[in-house]
């Protein structure tokens, strides 16, 4: 930010009379007020050179930018800064001597109408005592020809030294006549400015309200009742139509899920419609709206002003009852003075009295004269106020290295993403642990499965692999609640958490622990991996022989030896709904447990194929396969749910993906020496 900066001071010079144009003494705080005020920056922003800066691109935001980025200060008691910020130089000079010509434009205005009326308000004291020197004039002459035939100028016994005394109090009588007269002058002067600060108010520029912006017109439309209330009552049956997906009820109750379904539509139609009402009448309302905000803000400003006004007349008029009261007790003190004298020196004394008087309204005639001719005098010196330093385009910003801010924004900038990443994790409910299985809905975990390597072979990484699968199998085998079952359904909630996997090395590990021949099925029809995981033909496979086409033992691919069968997923000629059904799946596992002694089931995501809980509700046990920092704990609970209401028995959790150094630091690598054998079959 740049800030170019304007150098004001009073004006202190004069021609002859000095200090009859008075400024205050606390410049910025006097001028302040004015300088901020919309008659000058109405001014300021209805020229072309302002309206055309980027700053002011909002004009409904115009003023108070202005207001914010302007600073009035006071450089002593006689001078006056203002300045302004702005990104560009060129652009805060620019903007810092417009303010100042239009403020000054203003005070020369103020201070014109001001003398003005102070010169109309002393003309009446004026003309008022030239009648009393004339009336004074007429009363000496009156009574110098009552006293013809003696001397008029014959002294009275004891009477100068009285007269030097009257002669005093009527100096400082007159004294205080002239100051009254000039106060009553500026009273009344402010009196009649509140209703020309009015006048002058009248004059400024129309308040013009700008079309409402497209964002503007939005907001006003989110924020109204009837759009509110149309909007609450569609995402309640949203909600609703959600909750019957997730939960599988959709088929179950299919009228009131189409029921829902039409009310949702009729609400969107309603919504659409006070959508329209509502953007219909925005422009209008907010416009009235922004009239009646930029018309408070004016009178408020004008209110504030006359507040000033006011204070300032009320002390005026405090000393102005004070000189009153002076006055009124020196006039008493003369009036005794002077009736004790007349009664002493006769005609002589009501002579010199008169002539008294008489020099007593030249006096004050000549003193308000005097006062209005330096008034007119010094006003043409100029303004109050002259400027010292025009505002010129800086050189160098406020801040040359914002150190501060820069390792604020670099922290910011640092931070924000890692928050923003933490709270994307905290709402995903990623699993990244299987200590994250306490405490949830969730079967218990009754086996980690290392990652699998990216490569096979005799590494450690394939041995640990092989050795995480090998106790998952014994963990399912040797328990009481499942050493009995025959088939294994392998399930996951979506795709890619490890159960095609999973199940293609359980088949093999349960091959080698009984040494009898194990029939693996991939019941994934819509995306089958186990044909591409063995390197086998797809053949007739599972669709065929469920359609009744082919035979079990005819689909069944036996190449891979006598440990384990593979019967392919097939390509699918109808939909797996129809082929996958309850009775289709207890035939083929009766064929299949006649032959084989284990059967274990790869399956289709659950949350997406609605096919595998007609296989788990058949199956002996379920497994359900959850991947490290990919499954979430609401879809794993959601599928456990679907699964468990359709009859299956889930008896455990499988957590794959647990990398190699944290599977071996929490239960070891524990290798052994195996003697080679020819003939041993080698499944990979």
């Amino acid at each position: 930010m740049y800030q170019a900066t304007h150098l004001l001071e009073k004006n202190q010079d004069y021609v002859v009379f000095e200090g009859v144009m008075p400024t205050s003494a606390n410049l910025a705080g006097s001028e302040r007020q004015l300088i901020y005020t919309d008659m000058v920056l109405d001014e300021v922003l209805a020229k072309p050179e302002i309206q055309s800066l980027p700053a002011f691109a909002d004009t409904q935001l115009a003023k108070d930018t202005m207001r914010k980025y302007m600073r009035v200060s006071g450089a002593g008691s006689a001078s006056l800064t203002i300045s302004y910020q702005d990104p560009d130089p060129q652009h805060a000079a620019l903007i810092c001597n417009e303010i100042v010509e239009a403020y000054l434009a203003r005070r020369e205005q103020f201070d014109n109408e001001r003398v003005a009326n102070l010169e109309s308000w002393l003309s009446p004291s004026i003309d008022l005592w030239k009648e009393e020197v004339a009336g004074h004039g007429r009363r000496v002459r009156e009574l110098s020809k009552a006293a013809y035939g003696f001397d008029p100028t014959m002294r009275v016994e004891g009477l100068e030294n009285d007269l030097s005394v009257l002669g005093s109090l009527r100096r400082d009588l007159a004294d205080l006549i002239v100051e009254e007269s000039i106060l009553e002058a500026k009273i009344a002067m402010r009196k009649a400015g509140g209703k020309d600060i009015r006048e002058v108010v009248k004059t400024l520029p129309e308040i013009t309200i700008p079309e409402p912006t497209s964002a503007e017109i939005a907001r006003y439309v989110s924020s109204d009742g009837e759009v509110a209330k149309h909007r609450g009552l569609l995402a309640d049956r949203e909600k609703k139509i959600r909750g019957m997906e997730d939960a599988g009820f959709a088929s179950l109750r299919q009228d009131h899920y189409e029921d829902l379904k039409k009310q949702a539509d009729e609400l969107r139609k309603q919504v659409q419609a006070a959508e329209k009402v509502a953007r219909d009448r925005a422009p209008e309302v907010l416009q009235k709206h922004a009239m009646e905000l930029a018309q408070r803000e004016r009178e408020s400003q004008l209110a504030n002003l006359e507040v000033s006004t006011k204070a300032s007349l009320a002390s005026q008029e405090v000393q102005l009852a004070e000189l009153k009261s002076k006055r009124s007790i020196l006039q008493q003190e003369y009036d005794l003075e002077k009736g004790r004298l007349e009664q002493k020196g006769g005609d002589a004394a009501d002579l010199r009295f008169a002539q008294e008087d008489r020099e007593i309204a030249v006096g004050i005639l000549a003193k308000l004269n005097e006062r209005l001719a330096a008034i007119r005098t010094e006003r043409r010196r100029g303004m109050t106020i002259q400027t010292l330093a025009a505002a010129k385009p800086p050189n160098k910003p406020l801040v040359p290295v914002p150190v501060k801010k820069m390792v604020v924004a670099g922290g910011a900038a640092f931070m924000i993403p890692f928050l923003l990443g933490l709270l994307l994790e905290f709402r995903s409910q990623r699993i990244c642990d299987a200590s994250g299985f306490d405490g949830q809905s969730l079967a218990p975990v009754i086996g980690e499965v290392a990652r699998l390597p990216s490569r096979a072979g005799s590494s450690k990484r394939q041995r640990v692999f092989e050795e995480s699968i090998d106790t998952l199998r014994a963990n399912l085998m040797l328990s009481k609640d499942t050493r009995d079952v025959r088939t294994i359904s392998v399930a996951s909630s979506l795709s890619g958490e490890g159960k095609s996997s999973v199940s293609s090395q359980l088949a093999i590990s349960l091959a080698k622990a009984c040494g009898e021949t194990i029939l693996l099925i991939d019941a994934d029809l819509r995306k089958p991996d186990q044909h591409a995981i063995f390197g086998l033909e797809m053949g007739p496979g599972l669709t065929r022989v469920l359609s009744e086409d082919v035979k079990l033992e005819d689909a069944v691919d036996k190449s891979l030896g006598d440990l384990v069968h593979v019967l392919p997923a097939g390509l699918m000629h109808q939909s797996p709904h129809r082929l996958l059904n309850s009775s289709a799946i207890r035939d083929l596992l009766d064929q299949a447990l006649a032959k084989y002694r284990y059967v274990v089931i790869d399956t289709a995501p659950v949350l997406a194929a609605g096919e595998t809980l007609a296989i788990a509700a058949e199956t002996d046990a379920t497994l359900v396969c959850m991947m490290r920092d990919l499954s979430r704990t609401d879809t794993a609970i959601r599928s456990q749910r679907r699964l468990e209401a359709a009859g299956a028995n889930v008896v455990g959790s499988v957590f794959s993906g647990v990398p190699y150094q944290q599977y071996s630091y929490r239960y070891g690598d524990y290798n052994y020496l195996m003697a080679p054998e020819a003939n041993q079959p080698a499944i990979k």
